[in-house]
């Protein structure tokens, strides 16, 4: 037990939480039938008003404020918020003084860091969920609208000058919740362009949104209730080998869980006219953990070395030591940005520490290429630890991360609970996460030789199966708890 007022070892993570699944009904989920026939109506209306964007623009900030209250009426005051990087911004684009710019710069850090600080401590200050009141935490639009106040102060963009573009951008409806995190100038850029929507990007949208349907809810919820979530939660009813499964098993289901937001955020702001980065590259394939940041949640792990990473101090003549001490903080800040307790902490600390070691490495080895054998092994690796430090991502708190490695090491290895099911949806995923990205391409280029509205049937009849062999529904996004 901890003592103090606010325990940090307590996850963030309300009394009646279900690890990875808000308290309470969501209210309209990207993976939700009531979220498809919202972004139909949407997509309908603005396709009407091509000819004007500016007509465009406020739909998308009604369609932004219509998602959020959604939600809670409490966003509703978000705009507020958003204006005033929106004014900072006209501040940083024509002012020179380097004492005013940084007090612009300031004002947005202070709102959106406060913002952010405040949806993480509340719960811990005061001991109550108050996932009743504010589902989203946010973090999301803080990160991006950062990224527009901080690029501005740097003078790697202009600012614009449409309040209807910029809140239009920061509060868009698709990535808000989860991201991916796009950086507001290369946004801002796309929604002042006429709109376009070709054949090609329509069927690409459309197979978006169906490959992060299968992923969210034939996959990654399968794997949760019929695995992870019964192991993580009552680990000494399993045997050593059937916890390790079980650590393989939340492994696939964060990835498709969190990939399957994307994809279908990525497939719904493209059919807007908005195409929003890549943030998976199928991360389990990486040869060293430099490699996996720059496959797994790409858009955070850039955020991090652009806005945090770089902005440490580094000396040229101690590199590793100071390369290593800037990893090491970056990703331990990274770490509590998922909430404040000492799982996330030590998940960043392991990630930063194994950072450093690979860094290190680079410096010394002098062979050009590492032979197959040696990038196969690095692979191997590579998962291994990623998975050793999920465990600490995964459990609520330390006791249970220290349960199962306990189990872990118990050296029994019965697989009586792993059924066949999940052993063949374990085995798909496992397949589904190697397959090449041409793939997608080629059934992009097939997809859209058929007429638009034969897509979009195909879509909704899609949507109506999937769901109908969920059966229990679509569970929150992971990620949207953070």
């Amino acid at each position: 037990m901890c003592s103090t007022p606010i325990c940090f070892d307590a996850a963030f993570k309300p009394r009646g939480l279900t690890w990875g699944k808000l308290e309470g009904n969501h209210p309209m989920p990207l993976s939700s039938a009531p979220f498809f026939a919202f972004l139909a109506v949407v997509c309908l209306v603005f396709w009407l008003s091509a000819r004007s964007r500016q007509v465009q623009l406020v739909l998308l900030v009604a369609a932004n404020l219509f998602f959020l209250a959604h939600f809670s009426l409490v966003y509703l005051a978000l705009p507020l918020a958003a204006l005033v990087d929106y004014g900072a911004g006209l501040g940083l684009g024509r002012l020179r003084n380097p004492i005013v710019r940084r007090l612009l710069l300031g004002v947005s850090l202070a709102v959106n860091l406060g913002v952010l600080l405040s949806l993480k401590l509340i719960p811990l200050l005061t001991h109550t969920s108050w996932r009743w009141l504010l589902p989203l935490t946010l973090s999301f639009y803080c990160f991006q609208s950062l990224t527009y106040t901080i690029d501005l102060y740097l003078g790697e963009m202009r600012p614009t000058h449409s309040p209807l573009a910029y809140l239009a951008g920061a509060l868009f409806f698709p990535s808000i919740t989860a991201g991916p995190i796009p950086r507001m100038g290369k946004l801002l850029q796309q929604l002042s362009s006429p709109f376009l929507l070709t054949t090609e990007d329509g069927a690409q949208a459309l197979l978006l949104i169906g490959a992060g349907l299968v992923k969210k809810l034939l996959i990654a919820d399968f794997l949760a209730n019929n695995l992870v979530d019964r192991i993580f939660d009552t680990p000494a009813l399993y045997s050593s080998g059937e916890i390790l499964i079980g650590v393989y098993g939340y492994a696939l289901q964060l990835f498709f869980d969190f990939s399957g937001y994307t994809d279908i955020a990525r497939g719904a702001a493209m059919l807007l006219g908005i195409e929003l980065p890549e943030n998976f590259r199928r991360p389990y394939l990486a040869v060293n953990v430099a490699e996996f940041w720059r496959r797994w949640h790409i858009t955070f792990s850039e955020w991090l070395r652009d806005y945090l990473f770089d902005f440490f101090p580094k000396r040229r003549k101690f590199p590793v030591l100071s390369y290593g001490y800037a990893f090491l903080l970056t990703f331990m800040l990274g770490g509590l940005w998922h909430g404040i307790s000492w799982n996330f902490l030590i998940w960043g600390a392991l990630h930063g520490l194994a950072l450093g070691v690979v860094f290190a490495w680079k410096k010394r080895r002098t062979a050009p290429s590492p032979a197959w054998w040696a990038k196969l092994l690095g692979g191997l690796l590579t998962f291994h630890f990623v998975c050793f430090t999920w465990i600490f991502f995964r459990a609520s708190t330390l006791a249970g991360a220290l349960q199962i490695l306990r189990g872990l090491g118990a050296h029994t290895w019965s697989l009586a609970n792993v059924t066949l099911p999940v052993a063949l949806v374990l085995v798909a995923a496992a397949a589904a996460h190697c397959l090449p990205p041409s793939w997608f391409d080629r059934a992009t280029r097939v997809t859209a030789r058929a007429p638009f509205w034969v897509q979009g049937l195909a879509m909704a009849a899609l949507i109506l199966l999937i769901q109908t062999l969920a059966g229990r529904g679509s569970a929150p996004f992971v990620y949207g708890n953070f």
